[in-house]
């Protein structure tokens, strides 16, 4: 189903600019299995695949337009909020930065900051708390491969069990990707929706974990890791289906421990 843009009162002028110009008015996304977007309530975790540097940008427009409550924020690239055209652009999306990756213009690197993989957690769980939705991309950095998706990171998962927010998986694809073989700069793109995830054992398994006195800090982090590690590989397989491409990691290990005390202690052998 092709869309259209909604009425745009909700935002500022130039906001409302920008998604115009962004979107076309919506012409270049066709969506799929749209109903599951429009039924999913605020907030939510929008979970995609990540292919090139405008994608981030329609998206945002089409979240813009298509969801008025509040604006998603995205997860970014902290070298975007440097340069001076993107700077303006990625604002309009909310984003959250992450400071992982150098920058590729060497020169912008004094403005990098220590990375802090809990200070991105925080922030995004603040957001989820305050009713606002998230735009994560797993696979961390754009792939131009147009058969196989990247290994999922790990912080998607975490973020879904320490929230409770339900996953929105949609996958991006394209129309002639399989034909040419290759992902484009820009480009229509086929958006399709996933039916949301949720993991409330997973995350009752989590929440007691992190509370249970007779294990060391060690080994609650490692059982707390694994849960997250399978979440993600849960969300990577769906993103996998809704995009066309194959996800060719295997399920992830479980440690004796971890087993062990999924097994008897949470009674959670069906995640095992």
């Amino acid at each position: 189903m092709a869309s259209g843009t909604n009425s745009l009162g909700h935002l500022d002028l130039q906001t409302r600019l920008l998604v115009r110009i962004i979107a076309f008015g919506g012409r270049l996304i066709t969506t799929e299995n749209d109903a599951s977007f429009k039924a999913t309530p605020e907030p939510v975790i929008f979970a995609f695949n990540h292919n090139n540097y405008w994608e981030t940008l329609q998206l945002g427009a089409y979240l813009l337009t298509h969801r008025q409550e509040k604006k998603v924020a995205f997860i970014s690239d902290w070298m975007f909020g440097r340069l001076p055209l993107f700077r303006w652009l990625i604002k309009r999306i909310d984003p959250i930065y992450t400071y992982r990756k150098k920058a590729r213009f060497a020169g912008l690197n004094i403005h990098r900051q220590k990375a802090d993989g809990e200070a991105v957690c925080q922030a995004c769980l603040e957001r989820l708390g305050n009713g606002q939705s998230l735009g994560i991309f797993p696979e961390g950095s754009r792939n131009h491969d147009p058969h196989r998706l990247k290994r999922g990171r790990r912080g998607v998962g975490e973020i879904a069990l320490r929230s409770g927010v339900p996953v929105l998986p949609a996958g991006l694809d394209f129309p002639h990707r399989s034909r040419n073989g290759r992902i484009p700069w820009f480009s229509a793109v086929i958006l399709r929706f996933g039916a949301p995830l949720t993991f409330p054992a997973e995350a009752q398994a989590y929440r007691r974990v992190g509370r249970e006195p007779r294990l060391s800090p060690l080994e609650r982090q490692k059982v707390q890791v694994a849960l997250s590690a399978r979440v993600t590989h849960r969300i990577m397989l769906e993103l996998a289906r809704l995009s066309g491409k194959e996800y060719p990691f295997a399920a992830p290990g479980i440690s004796p421990l971890a087993r062990s005390y999924l097994q008897k202690t949470l009674e959670m052998g069906a995640l095992i």
